[in-house]
């Protein structure tokens, strides 16, 4: 008999032990013994240059946010790529805390958090080569197109009429497929484009000014309060130019120091043909598009002061009405040489181009170039 109390004692003992062990583990699966939280992060792992997977590993801008906005707020990021549609399952489900690449709808807004500032823009534009004879979407009619299965790209074509649409399974392809004549456009995202042709140094590419549809990406949160801590992070980052620095390795394409010099003289001899008889300041300027293409403009002055026109605003007026889609850098010259910053109203008008635009700063021999976002931290937008 006492063998069998020993023994029920202890099994007691093991099962009070077992209790302690189970109500000693963390309570969410995304609490760690060291206190640190885990965020599971989902993303379209063939999404560049936002997320992507490049020779085996996960990469992309906004892996790289979201990771610097954690170490903020003192949480780790568990990145999980996945194809888009599985990534949007995985987070309505709940079994990821944060989505990325997501445009704002308002039936998303009913469902999700969304963070308080978009991170980036996913604009959808026609691309053509240099030399084709298309200037807008009108123009497509009867033309073989390109655009990605299922994408929003092939939805808005297809509700087109007259218009050859041509599916391919990647942008990529659809890229491929320009370059090599097989279709007369494409239609596909600015931002995504954008890196494939600066990743893979493509030239003779050029995208209509005129997009298709403008969004802003956000990032969907499940939790309010985690929401709230990276809108707080990002913030932080924002403000402290960390953002920038990092937009500008991802998206902008630097310039070469002759590409600088070929726009110094540009924006000279444009200053030659300024119209300055009351303030006699003559201006030049230029702008480099993608294209290659340098445009100048000078000042033009009235009587009537509001009707002058600076140099800037005449060299990016003119590139845009040339067919230009996407500027890369301005150079504004001053009379005494110097290349000079934009003013407000300049700013204003280049980062409704693009907050990635470098603008030429300084004197001979010093040149120094900005992000317009970095000498424009403020400016009015209506991005959805």
């Amino acid at each position: 008999m006492k063998l069998i109390w020993q023994f029920l004692a202890l099994i007691t003992l093991i099962i009070l032990a077992m209790g302690s062990i189970a109500t000693s583990k963390p309570t969410s699966t995304l609490e760690q013994p060291d206190n640190v939280t885990s965020v599971v992060f989902v993303f379209d792992r063939d999404f560049a240059p936002f997320t992507y997977e490049e020779n085996g590993s996960t990469c992309g801008f906004e892996l790289e946010l979201l990771r610097m906005v954690g170490e903020e707020e003192g949480f780790q990021l568990i990145a999980k790529p996945m194809v888009w549609t599985q990534a949007m399952l995985s987070f309505r489900k709940g079994d990821a805390d944060v989505i990325g690449g997501l445009v704002m709808t308002r039936e998303r807004q009913l469902q999700y958090n969304f963070t308080a500032h978009p991170h980036g823009i996913f604009d959808i534009l026609t691309f053509v080569l240099d030399d084709s004879d298309i200037r807008s979407a009108d123009m497509l009619q009867g033309r073989k197109v390109a655009a990605q299965n299922g994408s929003i790209s092939m939805a808005l074509l297809k509700n087109q009429t007259g218009i050859q649409a041509q599916a391919y399974d990647s942008e990529g392809e659809c890229l491929q497929a320009l370059l090599q004549g097989k279709v007369d456009a494409f239609v596909g995202g600015s931002s995504t484009t954008w890196f494939r042709i600066k990743q893979q140094n493509i030239t003779g590419i050029r995208a209509l000014a005129m997009p298709w549809e403008m969004h802003s990406l956000y990032f969907g949160v499940g939790d309010a309060k985690l929401q709230q801590s990276i809108d707080r992070g990002l913030n932080k980052l924002i403000l402290d130019g960390r953002y920038d620095r990092l937009y500008r390795r991802w998206f902008v394409k630097e310039l070469e120091k002759a590409e600088i010099q070929e726009m110094i003289n540009a924006s000279c001899q444009a200053s030659y043909n300024a119209y300055a008889p009351y303030s006699r300041y003559p201006v030049g300027a230029a702008v480099l598009a993608s294209s290659g293409k340098i445009y100048s403009g000078c000042n033009v002055e009235n009587a009537l002061y509001g009707l002058s026109t600076s140099a800037l605003k005449v060299a990016v007026f003119k590139a845009i009405s040339e067919g230009e889609g996407n500027i890369r850098a301005v150079a504004n010259l001053l009379p005494d040489g110097r290349a000079a910053a934009p003013t407000g109203d300049e700013r204003q008008i280049l980062f409704e181009l693009g907050r990635g635009i470098l603008v030429v700063m300084g004197e001979e021999g010093n040149f120094t170039t900005k992000m317009v976002s970095e000498i424009f931290p403020y400016p009015f937008e209506m991005r959805e």
